[in-house]
């Protein structure tokens, strides 16, 4: 894996590419759509988001038999490794924007680019960092967008539960949020998805007990891969087991079964 491309392009460069955002899902290779397959089979530069975590490596493992054909095949693409830091400093943040912006650019000058990650490229995804990078460089920039099956989708699939019925409402959030937001949104919604919980697990369950909502919370992490775990009952769960790929779905009106 490679952090750049030699001779990146300025933005009066001529671009001879497009760039593909695919989202690659959450986990398990045959959620991938077969648009992904065909154009990740083809396209010469495949762009990767990493982070100092390595969360974004999880996406070239969902791609890892497409880049075994191609090996096999003689056919390799290049492999370009994007830093996003995972801070909010936003001086930091923009410098990550404008490097990958020129590192993209200069892919894009030789030829077709797919950008990957987890889930749905544009549902709390890098890639929406990264046009945003991109734009400001070069505008307008031929984008193509791929959207992948989102880790919410799936872990309903895998809890064989309807996400919604009838008028119930949505609502999805990082559980981040300061708790009264969270408290106030499970007050207003019928079905509420809590994503990014690991670090505030203990938090999160003292208050869906508050709230006597224990039974009707499901917990599924890394859903579509060899490791994934999926349970109802959240006292079983130590708060520091508790994966980065981890999320609740709390159905107020109860569970099928």
């Amino acid at each position: 894996m490679t952090g750049g491309i030699p001779g990146g392009a300025s933005g009066s460069s001529p671009l001879k590419g497009t760039l593909y955002g695919i989202g690659v899902g959450p986990g398990d290779p045959e959620l991938l759509t077969l648009k992904a397959v065909r154009i990740l089979r083809e396209v010469p530069v495949i762009a990767v988001p990493t982070s100092y975590s390595d969360a974004g490596s999880m996406a070239l493992d969902v791609i890892a038999p497409i880049l075994d054909e191609r090996r096999r095949a003689h056919r390799s693409p290049e492999i370009v490794s994007l830093l996003f830091p995972m801070t909010r400093d936003e001086t930091v943040l923009a410098e990550a924007r404008k490097t990958n912006g020129e590192i993209l650019l200069g892919a894009l000058s030789r030829g077709d680019v797919a950008f990957v990650a987890i889930g749905d490229i544009l549902f709390y995804s890098t890639f929406g960092n990264l046009l945003t990078g991109l734009f400001s460089l070069r505008s307008p920039l031929p984008v193509e967008v791929v959207p992948g099956v989102t880790s919410y989708s799936a872990a309903a699939g895998r809890l064989v539960e309807p996400l919604v019925q009838g008028s119930e409402r949505l609502a999805i959030l990082p559980a981040v949020y300061d708790p009264s937001e969270i408290e106030s949104v499970l007050d207003r919604f019928e079905v509420v998805v809590l994503m990014k919980i690991n670090k505030v697990f203990g938090p999160v369950r003292d208050l869906l007990e508050k709230k006597n909502l224990l039974d009707r919370t499901a917990f599924v992490s890394m859903v579509g891969r060899p490791e994934e775990r999926v349970s109802r009952t959240l006292d079983e769960l130590a708060p520091d087991s508790v994966p980065y790929m981890s999320l609740l779905v709390v159905r107020k009106n109860g569970w099928l079964k």
